[in-house]
Order: structure tokens, then C-alpha cells, then sequence
């Protein structure tokens, strides 16, 4: 009698056991599949923060070449001779047909 009960546990006992397993990889399986999509979202945001920390970047190499420019010697005489300004001992031809 004790025979039979121990032949129908094991196959109750070996069920369960590849039902805990099974569960367990699905569970374990979901939450990888949940991970590596997070992953792959976050990769595609590095990628366009990279692009636009480049843009950035050339917009202020840019900016700084302008802001050279603005600050040196040449610029300021340009401005000078567009308000009317001279050198001191400079001559001046006007042309009086004008």
C-alpha cells in the first residue's frame, strides 16, 4: 500500500518541481526581456544626447570665433571708418560729385 502512495507522490512531486521551474525561467525570462529593452531606450538616448552635445559643441567653436573676431583690432577700425572715423594724420578724398 505504501508502495502505490510513494509511485503517485513522485509523479505529483516531479510535476511540481517542473512547474517551479518552468515558472521560475518565465519570470526570470520577462524581467530580461524588460531589461534589455530599457537598455536599448537608454542607448538611443546616449546616442541622440551625443549628437546634440556635438551640435553644441560646433555651435560654440563657432561662437568663439566670432567672439575673437569681435574683440580684435580689425573689427573695432571697421566700426571706426563706418561712423566716419580716421587715423590721426590721415587724409581724407571725398568726391564731391556724390
Amino acid at each position: 500500500m505504501q508502495e502505490q502512495k510513494a509511485k503517485k507522490k513522485r509523479p505529483i512531486v516531479l510535476v511540481l518541481y517542473m512547474v517551479f521551474w518552468a515558472a521560475l525561467l518565465i519570470m526570470f525570462g520577462g524581467l530580461f526581456v524588460g531589461q534589455m529593452e530599457y537598455h536599448n531606450s537608454l542607448q538611443a538616448e546616449l546616442t541622440q544626447l551625443n549628437a546634440r552635445t556635438a551640435e553644441a559643441r560646433a555651435e560654440s567653436e563657432q561662437l568663439d570665433i566670432r567672439l575673437a573676431f569681435f574683440d580684435s583690432d580689425a573689427y573695432m577700425e571697421y566700426l571706426a571708418r563706418r561712423r566716419g572715423m580716421v587715423r590721426p594724420n590721415e587724409i581724407i578724398f571725398r568726391n564731391i560729385a556724390e
